[in-house]
């Protein structure tokens, strides 16, 4: 696996964690955890701050298209 695998393999994984959260489907445990890893790292809360934008965007889409 190269390198630019390995990236677009974390990325999607983030995605899909940030999905889970955003759909309240994590357990409180996994939750607990990626919340504290957002505390710490500003590359992933800028992530989730994206991605809850793009989820809001498509909302306001849905509902107002």
């Amino acid at each position: 696996m190269e390198l630019s695998e390995k990236t677009v393999c974390k990325e999607l994984l983030l995605d899909l964690l940030c999905y889970e959260m955003e759909c309240k489907r994590l357990s409180p445990e996994m939750e607990y955890l990626f919340e504290r890893h957002l505390e710490e790292c500003p590359s992933c809360r800028r992530r989730i701050l994206g991605f809850r934008d793009i989820l809001h965007q498509t909302e306001v889409v849905r509902n107002f298209g």
